[in-house]
Order: C-alpha cells, then sequence, then structure tokens
C-alpha cells in the first residue's frame, strides 16, 4: 500500500469517527458586558418530538465536560436538553467573594447569577423545548458556586449537584450568614434537591476544611430543612479531586433514584 492510499485511509478513518455533540450558541449578557458561548446538546428524539425536556445547565461547560455528561445522561436513559457555559474569567464568575485562602480581584458570582436568572434561562425557555425543570451542575470552583447558587436563588433551580462543592474555614463565616438568612425563608426549598460530593483525599483539601465545612451545612440543612428538601452528602476515599463517579452518583440521585 503506498504512503498516499495510506493517507487517504487515515482521513476517511478520521472522518468517520467525527461526533456531533451539539449546536454552538451564544447570547450577549448587558449584566457581565460581554458575549457568552454556548453548547447545547439536545436529547437523540428531539427532532422527531413535541415533547418538553428538562434542562442541565453544565457550568465549565468545555467540549470534554460536555461528552462525558453526554455519556453520563445516555447511560441513565435521561432525555435532557444540555447546555454546557463556556468560561471567560472563571475566577470572576463563579467566586462570590474573596479571601486569604481564595483571592480574586473582582467576584463577581452576584452577576453571573443575575445572568443566568434575568438572561441565559429565559434565552434557553425561548429558543428550545424546555419544561421548566432545571439542573445545575458545576465542579471544584463552579461547585462552590453551586453551594452559592442554591442558597441566594433556591427557586432557579430544581436540582444543584456539586461535585468537590464547598468552602474554606475563612469563607464560613460568608456562607453561614448566607444561610441562616436563606432557611428563614423555608418554603423556598421544598421540593428541591442537593447532591454534593467531596474526596477525603483531596490535594486541594488536605486539613479537609472543605469537608468539615460540608458536615456542619448537613446539620443545618437537616435542622433547618428537615424532610421537605432532599439532600445527600457523599464522600469517596479512593478518588482524588472531583471524584469521577460523583456526578453519575448525583445525577442519578436528583433524577429520583435515590
Amino acid at each position: 500500500m503506498s504512503i498516499l492510499e495510506l493517507s487517504k485511509k487515515r482521513e476517511a478513518f478520521t472522518q468517520d469517527i467525527h461526533i456531533k455533540i451539539g449546536v454552538k450558541d451564544s447570547i450577549y449578557s448587558e449584566i457581565l458586558n460581554e458575549n457568552r458561548n454556548l453548547i447545547v446538546s439536545l436529547p437523540k428524539d428531539y427532532q422527531s418530538s413535541n415533547k418538553l425536556y428538562p434542562t442541565l445547565f453544565l457550568l465549565d461547560g468545555n467540549e470534554t465536560s460536555l461528552l462525558n455528561t453526554i455519556v453520563i445522561t445516555r447511560y441513565l436513559r435521561a432525555d435532557i436538553i444540555i447546555v454546557a457555559i463556556l468560561n471567560t474569567d472563571r475566577d470572576r464568575d463563579m467566586m462570590p467573594l474573596s479571601t486569604p485562602t481564595y483571592k480574586v480581584d473582582n467576584p463577581g458570582a452576584a452577576h453571573f447569577l443575575s445572568f443566568l436568572e434575568k438572561e441565559l434561562i429565559p434565552h434557553i425557555d425561548k429558543e428550545y423545548r424546555s419544561n421548566r425543570q432545571r439542573t445545575i451542575r458545576g465542579t471544584s470552583l463552579s461547585g462552590l458556586f453551586v453551594m452559592y447558587a442554591f442558597l441566594e436563588r433556591p427557586e432557579l433551580f430544581q436540582n444543584y449537584i456539586g461535585n468537590s462543592a464547598g468552602w474554606y474555614a475563612d469563607m464560613d463565616p460568608f456562607f453561614s450568614d448566607l444561610a441562616d438568612n436563606a432557611f428563614k425563608n423555608k418554603e423556598r426549598f421544598l421540593g428541591k434537591k442537593l447532591f454534593v460530593a467531596n474526596s477525603l483525599v483531596d490535594s486541594y483539601d488536605p486539613n479537609k476544611e472543605v469537608h468539615l465545612a460540608m458536615l456542619e451545612f448537613a446539620e443545618k440543612v437537616e435542622l433547618e430543612l428537615g424532610a421537605n428538601f432532599s439532600f445527600k452528602y457523599v464522600t469517596y476515599d479512593n478518588y482524588g479531586h472531583v471524584p469521577y463517579p460523583s456526578f453519575y452518583d448525583g445525577l442519578k440521585y436528583v433524577l429520583g433514584d435515590n
């Protein structure tokens, strides 16, 4: 076989394995004063049906995380619209505060949350057949944002998944006050689900500050919200930062198969 023939076979093979994982979309945000790029993955039967679908908002939504999410949702047979939100300034968007542990020049989580509420969610509901049943998922820093969003705007999403989520000790006063204020209005959390996962051998949490904060948070949730709210905190001791099974376990939990 000649080099030219081999080259053509390789090219044909490469073309054969190209997979379309979603459609590119974008929205200009007046709140953030920038364009935000999205990749939207639609259920397999979306074009041939008139059904409405739940929506999963994927933070840190690059192509790799989207592909992994597609695999998991299909394995769980979850027909769901996935909205992967690509980052522009991750520290700014995910952090609601700056502390010595994690310094951020312009923490802007409040603005990013407003972007989700006032611009992105209405855009998705208008352009795609959403049934308004929404899940948000974040990992590590974006997992912290999921916790912030849950406490600040629990009505925005039905389900919250934070993989390697929580906060360090010097962030605890901020989040404790946020939780105390949020739980004064308990009806906002009726029917909501929150799944949080962390590793017990996480190199980013060597003193287990995040884990201890989540244990205290779990006690507060049980005391304040009780049976009116579904919450699960899971730890893994054989995976490092962002335990690999944690998204599968989280999505399975919030979809109802507890």
